[in-house]
């Protein structure tokens, strides 16, 4: 065979016989070495996939459930709610409210989101998930209409239905739970002279607490909500099983095939090793290291192939809760361990045929 171009280097000498065996075998057999390749990084996609979007979802929840919503009960008020009752009922229930209505932002139709909430029972959260404190210097746009404007810029907005144009400026960008919105405080709203009434009371008086009044068209308990989501997340930490299960499954045939493939093709350079001399453990080294060389690669390559992957799903089918991708340092340590256990009993099966060559018949085989 041809020289490789790492024998060209100097240091190719100082090399080890294993090392340098299994780099012209690598050479030798591109498309396998490929094929491997593409099945070890396929594991490692699946497995931080799965489990990066349940750790993704679990925090999600946290902040929703400690950061977002410090409420216990949510009261929703019916339409166009008198702006002085609705503030009145407010201050009696020791509550924060906000108001939400439709706005033409641009030709599209997005939410305006005022919000009053010095009692720290309804939070806005920036980029980084942290508490925001509501400026009345201007807006804060939803990561989803980053792209409508920059901080500074002024954007003009008419409420839905109205040919009124109001104009502010935009200070900062938030993470909206549901909405496409635009949020600003009661402050600004007050400023600009927009007539607005209030559509949610937060509270933490408990809804068997809080009288029937004509204002009020309902009462959401925020537990029942997180009850909502767990199941969600139940179901999800099935799915969560079946992806894992699957990249070992994936790992296993793709690998062990490959590896028989390749155990068949090097048959008469296994025997000739074991004619000059080579145990059985010597030459079981020497095809485990390849897979394990493969693996590291594919570790390498697949981590941030996974983690692309899940951003994009994120981005594609969960665009609208803006949630930020969060992958815990046990969903990397699982998927590399898992992979790497694949890889290492895939050769050990390997390796384990090599005890049964006909060293005879594999030196005949070219005849």
């Amino acid at each position: 065979m041809r020289k490789i171009l790492f024998e060209r280097f100097r240091f190719w000498d100082k090399l080890r016989f294993g090392t340098k065996w299994n780099i012209r075998d690598l050479s030798r057999h591109k498309s396998r070495s490929a094929m491997t390749l593409f099945g070890i990084v396929g594991c490692m996609v699946l497995m931080v996939g799965g489990l990066g979007m349940r750790d993704t979802m679990s925090g999600f929840l946290d902040l929703l459930d400690e950061d977002i919503s410090n409420y216990t009960t949510k009261v929703n008020l019916i339409d166009d709610a008198d702006l002085k009752q609705s503030k009145a009922l407010c201050e009696e229930l020791d509550g924060d409210w906000e108001s939400l209505s439709g706005i033409s932002l641009d030709g599209d139709t997005v939410t305006l989101d005022i919000v009053h909430n010095p009692g720290g029972l309804l939070n806005i959260i920036d980029e980084d998930n942290n508490r925001l404190a509501l400026s009345d210097e201007g807006v804060y746009l939803c990561l989803r209409l980053k792209d409508k404007a920059k901080i500074g810029d002024e954007i003009e907005f008419s409420p839905y239905g109205s040919k009124d144009a109001y104009k502010a400026t935009v200070i900062g960008y938030n993470r909206s739970v549901m909405t496409e919105s635009v949020t600003m405080s009661e402050a600004l709203a007050d400023k600009l002279g927009l007539d607005y009434s209030i559509s949610s009371i937060y509270t933490n008086r408990k809804a068997d607490e809080i009288k029937s009044n004509d204002l009020i068209a309902g009462k959401q308990d925020k537990a029942q909500l997180m009850e909502t989501f767990n199941s969600f997340v139940q179901i999800m930490d099935s799915m969560v099983i079946i992806l894992v299960v699957a990249a070992v499954i994936l790992g296993v045939v793709v690998l062990y095939n490959l590896g028989i493939m390749s155990y068949v093709e090097r048959s008469r350079e296994l025997a000739t090793l074991k004619v000059l001399g080579f145990r059985n453990r010597a030459i079981g080294k020497l095809l485990i290291s390849q897979n394990i060389w493969l693996t590291v690669i594919g570790v390498i390559i697949g981590l941030p192939a996974g983690v692309g992957v899940l951003q994009w799903l994120l981005t594609a089918l969960a665009g609208e809760y803006e949630m930020k991708l969060m992958l815990g340092v046990l969903t990397y340590s699982v998927s590399i361990l898992l992979t790497f256990s694949v890889s290492l009993l895939v050769g050990l099966m390997v390796a384990r045929k090599n005890k049964k060559i006909d060293m005879v018949e594999a030196l005949k085989g070219t005849e």
